[in-house]
């Protein structure tokens, strides 16, 4: 049995025994966003003061109080809190950044995916249709395309089809079914009343960024006989299509 080593070419973290793969954030990448992205607020905590000094004599300047004040630190302690202050909201972005990325583990008979917003879920491979990347996202199809596993994950695509194909899965080069996709028009009639208001309640959910709620009503799409995808808050939609 193997331990969990760095896979260096694709800087992706991955464990493998003769059974199981678990591909998860990059290890080199997550030391790189916990250091480097801290150490980024610090140097913008130290350099602000600075450039609101050099553009506090502007005639049109908006947030004037706002810079006005950043302008005034400079004593040394204030300029350390600064700092700290920059140092502490970079670490924020660098655990948000962390906690948006999936966790796989791969057997030749289940998949599980793990997320910190959502917890685990694991589904049988006899259940799984499809697996492909929409750009970024990782996507999971069962056997009527619903969307067992949708989330954003680190590796690249290459790392991904290699280790779901060693597993048996079935990789697609893309959506098999990316053509019958069609933009969400609220009230076009292209849809029943009830899968409009299901989808205008997510879009709210999409424009509030409440994960929960986004991924609630995707469930509820589906089980009105359709699934959708987004671009930022654009929805798209498409009828389930037993394979």
């Amino acid at each position: 049995m193997e331990s969990r080593q760095p896979d260096h070419e694709f800087g992706t973290s991955v464990n493998e025994t003769s059974t199981t793969t678990v591909l998860g954030y990059p290890r080199s990448d997550r030391i790189l966003i916990l250091v480097g992205m801290p150490l980024v607020g610090v140097v913008i905590g130290l350099l602000l003061p600075v450039l609101a000094r050099q553009i506090t004599g502007l005639s049109k300047l908006p947030l004037r109080t706002v810079v006005e004040f950043v302008a005034a630190v400079e004593e040394t302690w204030q300029v350390v809190a600064f700092m700290a202050g920059g140092g502490v909201v970079g670490l924020v972005f660098a655990f948000v950044s962390l906690s948006e990325s999936l966790t796989v583990t791969l057997t030749d008979s289940r998949v599980e995916a793990s997320h910190d917003h959502w917890g685990k879920e694991g589904y049988d491979r006899a259940d799984v249709a499809a697996v492909f990347m929409d750009g970024t996202t990782l996507v999971v199809l069962d056997h009527d395309s619903r969307q067992l596993v949708r989330g954003t994950h680190a590796a690249p695509a290459q790392k991904l089809a290699a280790a779901f194909r060693a597993h048996g899965y079935p990789w697609q080069d893309s959506d098999p079914y990316a053509a019958l996709f069609r933009k969400w028009s609220p009230g076009s009639g292209a849809l029943r009343p009830e899968v409009d208001a299901v989808l205008a309640a997510r879009r709210e959910a999409l424009k509030h960024k409440s994960g929960h709620d986004v991924r609630e009503l995707t469930r509820a799409v589906e089980e009105l006989g359709h699934t959708v995808r987004d671009k930022g808050t654009e929805q798209s939609w498409r009828p389930l299509v037993r394979s």
